[in-house]
């Protein structure tokens, strides 16, 4: 793995204390226990490492776990206005009032050149679910706003802030953490105001978000 340095638009390096829109699916304390129970087992593992866990030190928090479903890359948060955010809110309810919810499957985990996920499978429809968001967002911002490209769905279990094996990283997961999957009940997306910093602790970039809106499926 390498130091993981987060990506805006077409590939830009990030500024220090940028935000941007995101839309993410959140695991939740109280319905995705299976899911936080996996993430938290994989923690003492990860801080072997040189990554910065999604998940802090308290058992069922899911602190920064997400699965992100798109970015909104045309301009930075504080380029769209107050009525431009609305107007997001407004397509993303309208596109996804036909949406069912949905269960799907995270894991294994996995060491990356970013640090650790889980990947998301079934995936059929969360794929769906991602092509009615980018119409939302096609519809309100236009198509230069559609510039991320996030590879395979996947959760992001914490971001590295140094190189480091791989190898190692991926032995010691796959031969201690059990059960390797969990459910993700998909019923909400979320609009966040994504930024990184870095982290004094580490040097690395470490994220955090403000919630702008929780927009239900077939809400």
């Amino acid at each position: 793995m390498r130091r993981f340095t987060p990506k805006f638009g077409g590939g830009e390096q990030w500024v220090e204390g940028m935000g941007v829109l995101h839309v993410y699916v959140l695991p939740r304390s109280g319905m995705d226990e299976d899911l936080l129970a996996l993430a938290h087992a994989c923690r003492p593992v990860l801080m072997d490492h040189p990554i910065d866990p999604a998940c802090p030190a308290q058992a069922g928090d899911p602190g920064t776990l997400h699965l992100t479903v798109e970015m909104i890359a045309d301009t930075a948060s504080a380029g769209i206005s107050a009525a431009g955010r609305r107007d997001l809110i407004a397509a993303l309810r309208k596109e996804l009032a036909t949406v069912a919810p949905f269960d799907t499957e995270v894991g294994p985990p996995i060491g990356n050149v970013a640090g650790a996920v889980l990947d998301v499978w079934p995936d059929e429809e969360f794929i769906a679910l991602t092509e009615r968001v980018r119409s939302a967002i096609r519809t309100t911002r236009g198509a230069a706003a559609l510039q991320h490209n996030g590879g395979r769905p996947h959760m992001s279990l914490g971001y590295s802030y140094d190189s480091a094996d791989s190898d190692t990283l991926n032995s010691t997961l796959r031969n201690t953490i059990t059960p390797r999957r969990a459910s993700l009940r998909v019923d909400a997306v979320h609009l966040l105001n994504v930024r990184y910093d870095i982290a004094p602790d580490t040097g690395g970039w470490r994220m955090t978000w403000e919630s702008l809106a929780e927009i239900p499926l077939a809400g």
